[in-house]
């Protein structure tokens, strides 16, 4: 009976070890618009992630900075 239990705990823990192992579906990034500095991007950035996205990202383009979000 104690062996059961024993085989049973570590089945168990097995399972959910390796359930967190699993990658989540990952979303990608989408272009959103290009502003023309660093700060604006982020303030546009920091106020989408308030409202309803989960990330952003500002890298820099030729023209500006490319408001990336997630």
């Amino acid at each position: 009976m104690r062996v059961r239990k024993v085989l049973m705990g570590a089945s168990v823990a097995a399972m959910v070890v390796g359930g967190f192992s699993v990658p989540a579906e990952a979303a990608d990034w989408i272009p959103w618009q290009v502003y023309g500095s660093e700060r604006a991007c982020v303030n546009a950035g920091q106020q989408y992630v308030r409202e309803n996205f989960d990330a952003y990202k500002c890298t820099r383009q030729p023209d500006g900075y490319m408001l990336w979000l997630k």
